[in-house]
C-alpha cells in the first residue's frame, strides 16, 4: 500500500503519454478498482455512522432530560432535607444548653463542673456575667 500514489501517478503518466505496456494497463485498472472499492467502503461506512449517530440522538436527549430531573432533585433535596437536618441540629443544640443550665441548679461546683465555658440560661453569677458581656467570666 505504500507508494501506491506514486505508482498510480507514474502508470496515469505512461497512460497519457501512450506509452503504457500490457502490464501496466492490468496494474492501472487493479489499482483503480481498489480504489473503487475503498470508497464504497468508506461511503458504507460515513452513511452507517450517519445513521448510527441518528440513532443515538433520542437516547441523549432523554439522558439530558434525566440529568436535568435529577438535578431539581438535588434542588429540592437541599431545600427541605438539609434546612430540616440544620433547624433539627439548632434545636437539639438549644436543648442540650437547657439542660446544662438546668444542671446548675443544685450547687455552683456542679456549675463548674459539667461546663467550664459559660452557658446561657444558668443561674449562677458566672454564667450569667459571662452571657451579659458575651465573655468568660471568672469564678
Amino acid at each position: 500500500m505504500t507508494g501506491q500514489p506514486e505508482r498510480i501517478h507514474h502508470l496515469l503518466d505512461r497512460l497519457l503519454r501512450g506509452v503504457l505496456l500490457p502490464e501496466e494497463r492490468e496494474q492501472l485498472a487493479a489499482l483503480v478498482r481498489e480504489l473503487e472499492r475503498r470508497a464504497d467502503v468508506s461511503d458504507i461506512v460515513a452513511k452507517g455512522n450517519l445513521q448510527h449517530v441518528k440513532q443515538l440522538i433520542p437516547a441523549v436527549r432523554a439522558a439530558e432530560a434525566r440529568v436535568r430531573e435529577l438535578e431539581a432533585d438535588n434542588a429540592r433535596y437541599e431545600e427541605v432535607v438539609v434546612g430540616d437536618l440544620n433547624e433539627a441540629n439548632i434545636g437539639l443544640q438549644r436543648e442540650v444548653a437547657r439542660l446544662t443550665a438546668g444542671q446548675c441548679l443544685d450547687s455552683r461546683a456542679m456549675c463548674e463542673k459539667h461546663h467550664l465555658p459559660p452557658v446561657a440560661g444558668c443561674p449562677y453569677p458566672r454564667c450569667r456575667a459571662a452571657s451579659a458581656t458575651g465573655r468568660a467570666a471568672t469564678a
